[in-house]
């Protein structure tokens, strides 16, 4: 870093409640050897705007470490982005050990905390242009699972239809953090429609079905000749998870099952998690298959 960490010791008169306005100016703390920054909050506390209190730059890239003399898994702080929809780049459980995050150009941060347990400590540093590039080269990109929703609202079955092809038309539910469609089709899903990933990867696959006769199945299909191999023949028990099976390129699945009770509502949940170049060959390797 080009220059030594600012620290921050903000002391609420109460909790945090991540959603109100701090007031916070540099006038009002008691400054020791110019580098540490007390401050006592009388007022609601929440949200730090991007200049903490004025001591930085609102558009400066910085570094961030925090810690809170607590260890309830209940307080929590994010970096919130300048969006205006409450988007959130990070949120971290606080600990008394320092944790460090990432604040762009605008971003504020917002604490939340369940328990008085003495002051919340900020560590930061204004990062040079050297500096992001080494931040960067340590982060590199991640992806995460992601969870589908098929929904029949009057409880038609799943039937697997192998000669059909059924692309379900699924939306992002911001609310639940699914990808949901409500469709009684059937056929085969094409691994496109589910793998949100460049096809050669493939994707790992589990579902689950729910509100079911504790009959289902899922069908692992091979689109040039439609023939499919079948997981849980015995029937996949209701909200039970099935096996984990694997698709890509033009594979597909197909799905099958009846309602518990005709007419009633039945749903089709179902996780995927992207494959790695060589990951799945070395895990068969292992496996000895």
């Amino acid at each position: 870093m080009a220059n030594e960490a600012i620290i921050l010791e903000l002391n609420a008169a109460a909790d945090w409640d991540g959603t109100s306005l701090t007031a916070l100016k540099r006038d009002d703390a008691v400054v020791t050897g110019r580098r540490y920054y007390k401050f006592n909050i009388n007022g609601p506390a929440g949200v730090l705007e991007a200049d903490l209190g004025g001591l930085f730059s609102p558009v400066s890239a910085k570094l961030v470490g925090v810690a809170y003399s607590s260890w309830s898994p209940a307080s929590k702080g994010r970096v919130v982005a300048p969006d205006g929809a409450g988007t959130f780049r990070q949120e971290i459980t606080l600990k008394p050990t320092v944790q460090y995050v990432m604040m762009f150009p605008g971003d504020k941060l917002a604490f939340l905390t369940t328990e008085d347990r003495g002051p919340l400590t900020l560590m930061v540093n204004e990062l040079t242009e050297a500096d992001s590039v080494a931040w960067g080269l340590g982060h590199g990109p991640f992806t995460m699972p992601t969870r589908f929703r098929i929904i029949r609202q009057a409880g038609a079955a799943f039937v697997p239809n192998l000669g059909a092809v059924w692309q379900p038309a699924f939306t992002y539910d911001a609310s639940s953090g699914l990808m949901v469609v409500t469709d009684d089709g059937s056929g085969m899903i094409p691994a496109s429609s589910l793998c949100l990933y460049p096809r050669f990867q493939g994707c790992y696959v589990t579902l689950r079905y729910a509100g079911s006769a504790a009959d289902g199945h899922v069908h692992i299909v091979d689109n040039l000749t439609r023939k499919s191999r079948v997981l849980h023949p015995a029937g996949l028990k209701d909200v039970h998870w099935s096996q984990v099976l694997y698709v890509s390129h033009d594979d597909g699945i197909a799905l099958e099952a009846t309602p518990a009770v005709p007419g009633e509502m039945m749903v089709c949940d179902l996780e995927l998690a992207i494959v790695h170049p060589g990951d799945r060959l070395r895990g068969r390797y292992a496996g000895g298959i």
